[in-house]
C-alpha cells in the first residue's frame, strides 16, 4: 500500500531530523571535548560529593567549579549510559571531558588528605598518618630521608604505609626528572645535592637566602671547612626519638645549646668535616634548586637572628659581632 506524505508532513520530518542532527552533534561535542581549552595550564580542582547526592546535585557542584560546560549534557550522558556516581573526595583535572569525569566519579572512594611539609623528617611524616600504618611507612623499602617529596597528597582510606611511601618516593623521582639537566651539569652527585638541600631547607627561609646559604655551604665543603650548621646538630639530637613515629607528643628540631655542639655524632657538622652521611630532612624543590643554582658571595658565615633575618659576614670577627648583636 502506497502512503502519500503531504508537503507539510515533509516539513515536520525535516525539522525533526534537523533537530536530531543538531542534538547528536552537540551531544557528541559535549561528551568528547574537554570542558576547558587551555591545555598549557592544566590544574586540578578538589571537590566533595556527599553520600546521597543526586545526579542533579552533582551536576550543580561540577558547574559551580567550572568542571562542565553544560549540566544538561552531563545529566543526559549519565542517564543514557546508565552510569552510577559515587560519593567521595576527588581531585578533578580541570580539562577532563565528561567521559573521563563520569569514570572518575564512578570510582567513589573517600580519600584522606595529607600535607607533608618541606623540612620534615620521615618520622614527622609518619606522625600525621593513621596510627595503624605509621610503622609500615617507616620500615618501607621506599622510605628514605631526603627522598620523600613533601607535598599535599590524597590517598584512599585503605592505603597502606608502604603505598604512601612509594608515592612520595616516586614523586621525588618525577620532580628530579624536571631538573635532570641541571643535576647532570652539577659537579655534585645527587646524594650530595640532596644532603646539602636538606641542610639549606632547615637553615634558610626565603628563596634568596637559600641560594646564598647554599653557596656558603658549598664553598665551605669544597675548601675542607666544617659546615657548622645548627640544623645538623638538631638532627643528631633527634636521632634518639625514632619511637616518635608511633606517638603524637614528640617535638622536633629543638633549639641548639652551646653544650649540644659537643655531641659526638657523624651528623654534628661542628665536629666533622664534609657532609653528614645522609640528608637530615626532606627538602622541597626550591632548596634543591638553590643548591644547583647557588649564589656566589664573599660570605663565609651566616646566622639567623632573633629578628628572623639572616645576617652574613665575611670574617669570623664580623660573625662574632653579629652573634653579639642579633642573638
Amino acid at each position: 500500500m502506497n502512503i502519500k506524505i503531504k508537503s507539510y508532513q515533509w516539513k515536520i520530518i525535516a525539522v525533526i531530523l534537523s533537530f536530531l542532527t543538531i542534538f547528536m552533534v552537540s551531544y557528541s561535542v559535549g561528551v568528547r571535548e574537554p570542558n576547558h581549552y587551555d591545555s598549557g595550564n592544566i590544574s586540578s580542582v578538589e571537590i566533595t560529593i556527599n553520600k546521597g547526592s543526586s545526579v542533579e546535585d552533582i551536576s550543580k557542584i561540577l558547574e559551580e567549579n567550572d568542571l562542565i560546560n553544560s549540566r544538561a549534557f552531563f545529566k543526559l550522558y549519565v542517564y543514557i549510559n546508565n552510569k552510577r556516581l559515587q560519593a567521595g573526595n576527588f581531585f578533578v583535572p580541570s580539562n577532563a571531558n565528561i567521559v573521563d569525569l563520569v569514570a572518575l566519579l564512578g570510582k567513589g572512594s573517600f580519600q584522606n588528605k595529607f600535607t607533608f611539609l618541606e623540612g620534615w623528617r620521615s618520622e614527622q611524616m609518619a606522625q600525621i598518618l593513621p596510627s595503624n600504618i605509621r610503622n609500615e611507612f617507616m620500615v618501607s623499602s621506599y622510605t628514605k630521608d631526603g627522598y620523600m617529596f613533601p607535598d599535599t597528597y590524597l590517598f584512599a582510606e585503605d592505603a597502606t604505609g608502604d603505598e604512601i611511601a612509594k608515592v612520595l618516593r616516586q614523586t621525588f623521582d618525577e620532580k628530579m626528572g624536571t631538573i635532570s639537566e641541571d643535576i647532570n651539569k652539577s659537579e655534585l652527585s645527587l646524594d650530595e645535592i640532596v644532603i646539602l638541600a636538606s641542610i639549606v631547607e632547615r637553615e634558610a627561609k626565603s628563596v634568596e637566602d637559600k641560594a646564598i646559604i647554599a653557596g656558603i655551604l658549598i664553598k665551605r665543603y669544597n675548601n675542607g671547612w666544617p659546615l657548622q650548621a645548627d640544623a645538623t646538630v638538631q638532627y643528631a639530637k633527634d636521632l634518639s626519638k625514632t619511637v616518635c613515629a608511633s606517638v603524637q607528643e614528640c617535638t622536633w628540631w629543638e633549639k641548639v645549646s652551646a653544650s649540644d655542639l659537643a655531641i659526638d655524632s657523624p651528623y654534628n657538622t661542628y665536629k666533622i668535616e664534609g657532609l653528614p652521611p645522609t640528608p637530615i630532612c626532606n627538602p622541597g624543590l626550591d632548596s634543591i634548586k638553590a643548591v644547583l643554582n647557588y649564589k656566589e658571595t664573599p660570605y663565609w658565615f651566616y646566622i639567623t637572628g632573633n629578628d628572623g633575618i639572616t645576617h652574613y659576614s665575611e670574617t669570623v670577627e664580623e660573625h662574632n659581632e653579629n652573634i653579639q648583636k642579633y642573638l
